[in-house]
């Protein structure tokens, strides 16, 4: 049994300019695999289905993260939405006080909570200049994670984009000085920084590879493992 993040970036989520139900439900089952073998499951996810900062260069950059940061809730509110009609319990938890309308919960209440539910965040670190990736450290913290999946559209970490490379080569299992030798854009440096120093793991997937994160789990020749 292990205590797992599972981070969903937005771009994963997208097939319109919404969040489609396909999506959702490919999370859902995700979520009842993992349940299945008696794991304690967070999520992180993402906005960029529905706002990404970096394709408004004409914006300021702090209001543009901002909306970045309320995509990310509405992601995690569609989620919440989308469990509890499917009987999975779960919380949305921000880093934002939006008074009535998404409780707020202390650290211990967060962690009380990921033994029988799915705790969702949304909205990052709350702080402009930070990705998704922060709010995963976070989130890793508070449910005292030691692994993080994250689930992308490739299939593991390559030397260099194999959408537009045919000939970039996938790594199977690589340590986090590796990772920060080669610059190799898993996630934020600080993130990779801090896996290293509470030693968690870090397995990349292909979200569309769902079905198999029980093998993923256990076969280091599956997707991207990132370990000492």
């Amino acid at each position: 049994m292990s205590r797992i993040v599972l981070k969903i970036s937005g771009e994963a989520l997208k097939d319109t300019e919404t969040v489609s139900d396909n999506k959702l439900q490919m999370i859902y089952e995700t979520i009842n695999i993992l349940k299945s073998d008696n794991h304690h499951i967070a999520i992180v996810i993402g906005g960029g289905n529905l706002f990404r900062g970096r394709e408004h260069q004409e914006m300021n950059p702090v209001t543009a993260d901002t909306i970045g940061m309320l995509a990310s809730v509405m992601n995690a509110l569609y989620l919440h939405n989308y469990l509890e009609k499917n009987n999975i319990p779960s919380v949305v938890v921000t880093p934002f006080n939006f008074s009535n309308l998404i409780p707020n919960y202390t650290d211990e209440e967060i962690l009380d909570l990921s033994n029988d539910h799915i705790i969702i965040f949304g909205g990052g670190i709350g702080k402009s200049g930070y990705s998704t990736d922060s709010g995963v450290i976070l989130a890793s913290d508070k449910i005292k994670a030691d692994l993080i999946i994250k689930m992308t559209n490739v299939d593991g970490v390559y030397d260099s984009d194999p959408r537009k490379n045919p000939d970039a080569h996938k790594y199977t299992t690589l340590t986090y000085d590796e990772v920060i030798n080669n610059n190799l854009q898993v996630m934020d440096l600080n993130a990779v920084l801090d896996c290293q120093e509470k030693q968690r793991k870090i397995i990349v997937m292909n979200f569309q590879e769902y079905p198999k994160i029980l093998d993923i789990l256990k076969d280091e020749s599956i997707g991207t493992i990132i370990k000492e």
